[in-house]
Parts: structure tokens; C-alpha cells; sequence
């Protein structure tokens, strides 16, 4: 069984406290001691650097308009949280992915933004300033914001090559209405995948987060950034209907 040690937990702990605004400014701090280059607004954060793979996760949840620091229940013996009014999982799971991920000494580009929930007005403004991605290689985006344990969603893109790499590394395709990369992709011109986090009946008091699967999921985004140097070139977006 996979369990969180304590300094995880603890993090975990802050993340889900957070609104989004706090949220905001922790991760802003966080990345500005590993990276030189980044770029913040009030809508998002980038940051740019040596692996050319973005991980992409949103600051924001339903939960915004609580007005109490929120907490989580841990169960050790099955590595599930929950709390008993929604813990907002969705997405503070993907932050804390991309933080862990950070932590272990990989430096691929990032991207946080806004409001995702209230319809990715962080992401639209990202891509209405910048029409043109601003990394200087970029092969494909990885978000960290999709419910279950293996899914991988590409909503309007469908690259067939890079969908058949997503799922090698044990990833089966989902499917999904609506996220952040879905309107970044399009116009960046670049394939990218959301990829299952852990959590289930987000948006809900029943909402839980299942541990195991959030380790699990950290150690394949580790090997698809192991692997970038092994991509000749970048996975070009496609709207091409499946024949």
C-alpha cells in the first residue's frame, strides 16, 4: 500500500485549505525557487524549462465560495480521502502531482491557471495573449485533471500516433466534454492529453481521492518526461475525424 508520508500529507493538507487566490501565490513561490523564466498574470502561471513537455493543472474548484479552511478525512488502510462536503480534489490532486513531480528534480515546462471551472477563463486568456506557444521546444501537454485511474482524454485531437503513445504507457482512452487543453491545443497547434489523477464524484460531497492511483500516475508522467528525449518531433494537433 502506498501512503502519503508526513510532509506529503501535510502538503496535501495546505493545497486543499487553499482558495484559489492562496493557491495562486503558493504555487507561484513554489516555482520561483526552482525556475528562472516565469511568466504570471492574473489569469495563469508559466514556467519554462529544460524538459520540452508542459504540465498543466488548474487552481480553482467548486468549492471557492466556502467560507471555512477545509480539511480532508485519510484512511491509511485504503489510502482514500474525503471530507464530507467535497474536498476539491479536482484539482488540487494535479497540483500536487506536478509539485511531487518538481520535487524529485524534473523541470518541465508548467502551466496553472484560473477558473477552470467556471468555463477555463485562465486557459482562453492564456492563448488570447499568447497566439503562439513561448517555449522554445515543445512536443506535447500533459494535464493532470481527469477523474478515475487510467483514463486519457484528447477531446478534439485526434493524432492517432499520439494517442497510441499516451496509451503505451498504460493509459486506455476516455472520453470527456470539456478541460483546459481543449481550447490551448487548438490553437498552439500541439497534441495533448489529460490524464486520470485519482479522484472520483468530483463536484460532490462524495468526492474522493484514491492515494495509490495519484503515486501511480506520478510515476508514468515520470517516465512519458524520461522518455521526451526520445520524441524527434512534436505531436502536432489534429481534428481529423476518426474513419
Amino acid at each position: 500500500m502506498i501512503m502519503l508520508n508526513d510532509e506529503d500529507y501535510e502538503l496535501l493538507k495546505k493545497l486543499v485549505s487553499f482558495k484559489q487566490s492562496q493557491t495562486k501565490q503558493f504555487a507561484a513561490d513554489f516555482l520561483k525557487k526552482l525556475y528562472e523564466d516565469i511568466t504570471e498574470t492574473e489569469d495563469y502561471i508559466i514556467a519554462k524549462g529544460d524538459i520540452p513537455i508542459v504540465l498543466i493543472a488548474h487552481l480553482d474548484t467548486v468549492f471557492e465560495d466556502d467560507n471555512y479552511e477545509r480539511n480532508f478525512i485519510y484512511r491509511y488502510f485504503n489510502g482514500i480521502m474525503w471530507h464530507p462536503s467535497g474536498a476539491g480534489f479536482d484539482d488540487k490532486a494535479g497540483i500536487f502531482i506536478i509539485f511531487k513531480i518538481l520535487e524529485e528534480g524534473y523541470l518541465p515546462h508548467v502551466i496553472f491557471t484560473t477558473d477552470e471551472e467556471l468555463g477555463s477563463i485562465g486557459a482562453k486568456r492564456m492563448v488570447k495573449d499568447l497566439i503562439k506557444h513561448p517555449f522554445n521546444d515543445l512536443k506535447y501537454l500533459i494535464e493532470l485533471d481527469r477523474a478515475n485511474e487510467y483514463d486519457c482524454v484528447f477531446y478534439g485531437c485526434e493524432n492517432q500516433e499520439f494517442i497510441r503513445y499516451v496509451e503505451s504507457f498504460g493509459f486506455v482512452r476516455s472520453f470527456g466534454t470539456s478541460s483546459d487543453i481543449n481550447h490551448i491545443c487548438p490553437v498552439w497547434n500541439v497534441a495533448g492529453v489529460n490524464l486520470s489523477v485519482g479522484y472520483k464524484d468530483q463536484h460532490s460531497a462524495n468526492e474522493t481521492l484514491d492515494v495509490k492511483i495519484m503515486f501511480n500516475t506520478i510515476s508514468k508522467v515520470k517516465e512519458m518526461l524520461d522518455d521526451a528525449e526520445n520524441i524527434e518531433r512534436y505531436f502536432k494537433y489534429s481534428a481529423d475525424i476518426i474513419k
